[in-house]
């Protein structure tokens, strides 16, 4: 074999030697580069599996907050519904009772109230109260029942106070005292 020859098999042998060699380095290049890019992309995922996550939960707890706020409201409004409509009865029950207080059914409720006062005091001392707008009232309810009555001086609308003092027993029959009894357990 010949120098040229020699020369030439040995050109063309580094050139391919140099050629593997060069494919092999961008090969790994290549490869190195498409593990960067997965790691990148897994770290990109992440970052917005992440984010979404965190603004799907902002938005849940905005979205929250503000059904909570429209709820109050609403809560409010119902509240302010229920008393005006709650206020609305009891002056409508107040009305009806003022006028049943000038029937002749009231005039005997008031009776039976004293008849059952004085027959649970069982002849101890019992003072009777009937309010002041049954003044008018009372010389005919004594002459009925056969019992001393007292005007008092606070206004419970209608019906009668009795108080047994050696017992220290109340026995409030009084409008005022019953509506209010009412009105407290009232619910719309």
């Amino acid at each position: 074999m010949t120098l040229d020859e020699k020369l030439d098999q040995f050109y063309h042998a580094a050139i391919e030697s140099a050629t593997s060699q060069n494919v092999q380095i961008v090969e790994e290049y290549r490869k190195s580069l498409q593990i960067i890019y997965e790691d990148h992309k897994n770290e990109s995922l992440r970052k917005a599996d992440i984010a979404f996550h965190s603004e799907s939960e902002k938005l849940l707890r905005e979205k929250n907050r503000k059904l909570s706020e429209q709820a109050i409201r609403l809560k409010s409004k119902i509240c302010d519904k229920s008393t005006k409509l709650t206020d609305k009865l009891f002056q409508e029950v107040l009305d009806r009772l003022t006028e049943f207080m000038s029937a002749p059914e009231y005039f005997n409720l008031l009776c039976r109230q004293i008849r059952d006062a004085r027959e649970f005091a069982k002849g101890e001392e019992v003072i009777i109260y009937i309010n002041p707008t049954d003044e008018n009232l009372k010389t005919s309810l004594e002459k009925d029942t056969g019992t001393a009555l007292t005007v008092s001086t606070r206004d419970f609308i209608g019906g009668t106070r009795a108080v047994l003092h050696d017992k220290k027993i109340l026995i409030d029959n009084s409008f005022l005292t019953k509506l209010e009894e009412i009105k407290n357990s009232f619910v719309f």
